[in-house]
């Protein structure tokens, strides 16, 4: 009888550490695909982060507390009131006390260096330092694509280049390089009517390191005056300033 119970025990302790065993393996199996699906998630969506499921859960949550069941979720599903609601929050939200404008333009990537400067601000003097950077700024690309912008604005002249930087991250934008700014000014060159400025500047936000400091190029007007500038960051914090940055699915067109 001893020898029978000892066998029993045996064999429940052995089954017990293989359904142990069984459920470790299958809950690491479990987790590699989660982390394999989010991979390619990953890669699928780029630089944006994806949505995770216990955002989707609290919206779920949402919608039970509100009374909206499975019927009605599924309608605004089929008939893409979801799809639309989704599309209005990729537009970007403005921080307290700002501003932003969207606008269009169609860069040409490898434009030179002088031609886009000239383009952009037609009475920038020669002697100016925006003429000395070109070398920072190596083309991008080549071609000309159609690009859709937003600019952002503090009217109360509290912003600033680190705040602008973090608002454009958080907002999940792109920081735009000088041929960028320099293509609003000539393709946009009564901007700053259409602002209701007389005197304003559009910056590109990849900074450089020159005469010692972190700079930017910009166009400046001044009234029916338009040039190309290089400024040290500091100097946009006041209400003239906007921050020139892209939206991440922007290619509109592709043109050679």
């Amino acid at each position: 009888m001893a020898k029978k119970d000892l066998k029993l025990g045996t064999f429940w302790l052995w089954r017990n550490n293989f359904a142990t065993h069984l459920t470790n393996v299958c809950f690491r199996w479990r987790y590699i695909r989660r982390f394999e699906w989010a991979q390619r998630k990953e890669k699928v969506m780029g630089n944006i982060l994806p949505v995770t499921s216990n955002q989707g859960d609290a919206i779920r949550d949402m919608a039970n507390e509100k009374g909206v069941g499975r019927t009605k979720w599924q309608r605004a599903h089929d008939d893409k009131r979801w799809s639309k609601f989704l599309d209005s929050l990729k537009e970007p939200v403005p921080p307290e006390g700002a501003r932003i404008f969207i606008l269009r333009a169609t860069v040409k990537l490898d434009q030179p260096w002088p031609e886009a400067v000239t383009a952009a601000g037609p009475n920038t003097p020669g002697h100016y330092n925006v003429h000395k950077v070109s070398g920072l700024y190596v083309p991008t690309g080549s071609g000309r694509e159609e690009r859709e912008y937003v600019l952002l604005n503090h009217p109360n002249g509290d912003g600033d280049w680190n705040k602008a930087l973090l608002w454009a991250k958080e907002e999940e934008l792109v920081q735009t390089v000088p041929r960028e700014a320099f293509v609003i000014g000539a393709e946009h060159p009564t901007l700053h009517n259409t602002l209701g400025m007389n005197h304003m500047r559009v910056v590109a936000t990849t900074e450089c390191t020159f005469g010692g400091g972190r700079q930017a190029c910009c166009v400046w007007w001044n009234g029916a005056r338009r040039e190309a500038r290089l400024f040290y960051v500091s100097y946009f914090v006041d209400a003239f300033g906007w921050f020139l940055f892209r939206k991440k699915s922007s290619v509109l067109d592709t043109k050679s």
